[in-house]
């Protein structure tokens, strides 16, 4: 049995009991008892992974839906300019805590203390930043409002930043069973106090103090799943940085790639734009990325543990963008083509905007997925130098283009011009496995060629057949809705399958699939 099936019983199954009984039946692979231990261990951290995000995803959809129909775009983008400039900070100035965490098995009180400190040092100079931007912004935005937003939200990253680090040593072990009670425990409180408050006040606090109230709580949940009484010291500063130098440039160039947007926006086609592009970007990333992250943040670990030994290292990256390609991409591409009703339903008619941005980027996105595990790859193999460069050069072309498109196109240029952008990302993302593997870069592409060809299947049904069956008018949303999610499923699967049948039957998710349906009839 191929090395990477684990990978496609991680990402398809969706159930912890039956993915770890069937892992148990799997040919074991050379040396025995240590690929067997890897595969039942990377499946149930991403099973674990998987179950936590979709908790925790639905909570934020229903958060989400409750509060963007109390509050008006106007709000939204008011909200969305502090949080994606929290996020903004603490992404260039993240220096990887739970990697080295990870990275370092070896990891001592030296060590944890370390980062910690920098951790909490780190928190504590955001929150002063953003406490510092606040009467600024205020002015910049020409809108008093920003002023207490963003006294408020500098109060977040203060606690994250205080955040136990042994915690991530779940992580390193493949437990991520602490990770999915923490995560599901700070987002039902994080929902709860926000959709109380929004019903009670109806104001854009209601999210400020929802996020809040979350990070409070998975700080005291790791400290009290993993007791450890951290101190302040510098010892290991060195050892730390060794790892965490280039990763800390990733994360510094990977934040500007993605959070100014929204504030470049804002300022350029005013807070409801700039709240519409907020809104319909997250649900074209929601499909795909509740897919593709679990599978992705659970391989990183595994791939770490193949570092000497590359070729299995490369194949099973190659075999995980085979499955990101069977399951994540259709699912972007799906909600790109019911974007209309999807936003009705969800969001309300005010929101109708957001459809043309989920028109425009969730194909993209889609694409884009194939390649979540690149980055992870690369890391395992100690070449976050080249992750490095490709996230410098995406920024030198991105930032200016997507300026001059806002600046001259508004709203639907700076759309444009993220889809476009995306597609370059992609090329850079093939030219870094060909970095990395030395190997061809189309190889991702051919590893999900059956998905990319069905995909496009769907999108001729989405383009040509579906206006002829279902008249724009002919039926509710609702039903509609309903109708092209079957209908569209059922074009992508009938196309992947004959695919697969007519390239004779080759290794794949589909044989995987096709073995437990033929088991489940036996029995």
């Amino acid at each position: 049995m191929p090395d990477y099936r684990f990978l496609y019983r991680t990402a398809l199954s969706g159930w912890p009991a039956k993915l770890s009984g069937l892992m148990s039946d799997l040919p074991p692979l050379p040396p025995i008892a240590e690929e067997a231990a890897l595969t039942g261990r990377v499946a149930r951290g991403a099973v674990w992974v998987f179950g936590g995000g979709l908790f925790a995803r639905l909570l934020g959809a229903i958060n989400t839906i409750i509060v963007a129909r109390l509050l008006v775009p106007e709000d939204i983008g008011l909200v969305a300019v502090s949080i994606v400039s929290m996020q903004l900070l603490q992404g260039i100035s993240d220096f990887g805590v739970s990697q080295a965490v990870v990275r370092f098995h070896d990891a001592d009180r030296a060590d944890l203390n370390t980062l910690f400190t920098l951790s909490a040092l780190r928190g504590l100079m955001i929150g002063l930043i953003l406490a510092a931007a606040a009467p600024v912004m205020a002015v910049v935005y020409n809108d008093p409002r920003m002023f207490g937003v963003f006294l408020g939200i500098a109060i977040f990253p203060v606690f994250s930043g205080l955040t136990n680090p042994r915690f991530y040593e779940f992580e390193r072990a493949l437990n991520f069973s602490r990770e999915f009670i923490s995560m599901v425990a700070n987002k039902f409180v994080g929902v709860i106090v926000s959709i109380s408050i929004a019903i009670i006040f109806r104001t854009y606090w209601a999210i400020i103090l929802g996020l809040v109230a979350g990070g409070i709580v998975q700080l005291i949940l790791s400290y009290a799943m993993r007791p450890f009484a951290p101190r302040i010291g510098f010892q290991s500063l060195k050892k730390v940085f060794g790892f965490s130098g280039w990763l800390a440039g990733v994360s510094f160039l990977a934040a500007l790639n993605n959070k100014l947007d929204v504030p470049i926006l804002a300022r350029l086609v005013g807070g409801g734009g700039a709240g519409i592009f907020f809104m319909g970007l997250q649900l074209s990333e929601m499909a795909a990325g509740q897919i593709a992250r679990p599978l992705t943040r659970a391989l990183y670990p595994g791939l770490s543990t193949l570092q000497d030994e590359p070729e299995r290292m490369r194949r099973a990256y190659l075999r995980g963008v085979g499955v990101l390609g069977a399951v994540a991409m259709p699912a972007a591409f799906g909600v790109a083509f019911v974007a209309n009703d999807l936003v009705y339903l969800l969001l309300g008619e005010k929101w109708l905007g957001a459809a043309m941005v989920i028109e425009i980027l969730a194909p993209v996105i889609g694409l884009q997925s194939l390649f979540y595990a690149t980055q992870s790859y690369a890391m395992a193999l100690g070449l976050t130098r080249l992750i490095f460069f490709r996230e410098l050069i995406f920024l030198v072309i991105r930032l200016p283009v997507f300026i001059w498109a806002a600046m001259t196109h508004g709203l639907p240029g700076a759309v444009w011009a993220g889809a476009g952008l995306g597609l370059f990302h992609v090329g850079l993302n093939l030219v870094l496995y060909a970095r990395a593997s030395e190997c061809g870069f189309w190889q991702p592409l051919v590893s999900a060629q059956r998905s990319l060809v069905a995909v496009a299947v769907m999108a001729l049904y989405f383009l040509s057949l579906q206006p002829l069956l279902i008249g724009p008018e002919g039926l509710a949303p609702a039903i509609r809705l309903a109708a092209d999610i079957t209908a569209g499923a059922g074009v992508y699967i009938g196309a992947h399958a004959a695919l697969w049948l007519a390239q004779g039957r080759p290794d794949g998710v589909e044989r995987y699939i096709a073995q437990e349906i033929e088991r489940r009839f036996q029995n």
